[in-house]
């Protein structure tokens, strides 16, 4: 903040809302029982010592609550309230300013107020939430929060009350401010990281490719010198087009082969996330970024073996894909994973998958004690490979399951 921010709001500590308004409550009738101290004190001047005196001071003290109460309800009118960031991309670890902007339109002193911000756990505030001070007259204040993002996917920063206290401060008033005047949304890119290649992953995954490698073997009589029946087969030299790799048949010979047909056939995988509509505490959100960041990874590692893949994650209740072909589009897809946020998913499989007759390959960011969801997708397709955080520490539910450590390390779940 500024020296003049800091001139106009202090810190007053984060309280939850039952704590707040019980001592609101409290200052309320504190205030009251001193402000009808003075009425009688007032009225004793009355009686005892001077009547005049006494009835123009009884009169002041009423007219003073009442024009403090109607001056703050003008005041309230002309107040406005805004939320800006200085950015609203963020990487995790980056940290982002956000302002709060206070806006009095008339030449008069606001009395006392107070604001209350919050965030969601994606970020992390460093100073308290709870803000108190003063506005002058047709001036504009701004409170400067600091934050800094801990976790990826959709994050917000919010206001959760603007109240003020009449001049007097005997009662309070909470301020109306439009829903989207209090909120402003930031979006936080997982992160890619770099890990070598995993070569007994991604045997693994080789199994779930396209059925077009399975057409290796057919009626016909290959011509070249490999001997091996169906399409035409030789062995990868460098500069030979990676998409004609057989990498099921390479796999079994443990050499790359390729196939000599016109026709360049997909070996693309398809995987989806799943992401339990849960209360996203830091555990969780650990969890979910441990997966998203594991899946970008392993995206990575398919890319610089030539191979394709289609992604399917969930956005307002729909299955959405992502085709996955090159460098650019992991890059993309984690421009879309920055403002991630779980949603009930239509079916516990995309039916695009189920429709192509392929075997799923699932990251699911399940936690111990929350798998129904992926209980479900077991219990549709069985033979699913699953992949999930070690941390989550998830018991074994198939029979080709995966866990991916925090160093982002894939390996076999032991049953």
């Amino acid at each position: 903040m500024t020296r003049s921010e800091k001139k106009a709001f202090i810190l007053k500590g984060d309280l939850p809302d039952r704590v707040y308004y019980g001592n609101v409550a409290f200052k309320t009738v504190r205030a009251l029982l001193s402000y009808l101290g003075c009425i009688g004190i007032a009225l004793a001047v009355t009686y005892y010592l001077d009547g005049t005196a006494g009835i123009i001071l009884t009169a002041a003290l009423l007219c003073a609550l009442v024009i403090s109460i109607v001056m703050t309800v003008i005041v309230m009118r002309s107040v406005r309230v805004e939320i800006t960031a200085d950015k609203n991309i963020l990487v995790k670890g980056e940290k982002v300013l956000c302002r709060v902007k206070l806006f009095n339109t008339l030449p008069i002193t606001a009395p006392v107020i107070e604001i209350q911000a919050d965030c969601s756990p994606q970020l992390a505030m460093e100073s308290s939430l709870l803000y108190k001070g003063a506005l002058a007259g047709r001036a504009v204040n701004v409170l400067s929060i600091p934050m800094t993002a801990r976790y990826s996917g959709a994050a917000k920063m919010t206001i959760d009350r603007v109240t003020l206290t009449d001049y007097l401060g005997i009662f309070s008033f909470r301020l109306n401010v439009p829903e989207e005047q209090l909120a402003f949304k930031l979006a936080v890119y997982p992160d890619i990281p770099d890990a070598a290649v995993q070569t007994d992953f991604l045997k693994t995954t080789n199994k779930f490719s396209s059925n077009d490698d399975e057409e290796e073997e057919s009626d016909e009589v290959s011509l070249t010198s490999t001997g091996m029946p169906g399409y035409d087969h030789r062995q990868y030299y460098p500069g030979d087009p990676i998409k004609r790799i057989n990498w099921k048949l390479s796999s079994k010979r443990d050499i790359y082969m390729i196939r000599l047909d016109e026709e360049i056939r997909s070996a693309g995988q398809m995987f989806f996330l799943d992401s339990p509509v849960t209360e996203p505490t830091p555990d969780i959100l650990k969890v979910r970024d441990n997966v998203i960041e594991g899946a970008l990874t392993m995206f990575m590692m398919l890319i610089r073996e030539g191979r394709e893949a289609t992604f399917f994650y969930c956005k307002d209740g729909l299955w959405l894909a992502h085709e996955i072909h090159s460098q650019p589009d992991v890059f993309a897809l984690q421009e879309i994973l920055s403002d991630y946020s779980p949603c009930e998913a239509p079916t516990p499989v995309p039916s695009e998958i189920t429709a192509a007759g392929k075997t799923p390959i699932v990251f699911s960011a399940a936690v111990r004690g929350a798998e129904g969801t992926l209980s479900d997708i077991i219990s549709q397709c069985p033979e699913a490979l699953v992949i999930t955080a070690y941390s989550a520490l998830i018991p074994s539910m198939s029979s080709d399951m995966w866990t991916i450590s925090d160093e982002f390390e894939f390996r076999k779940a032991e049953h």
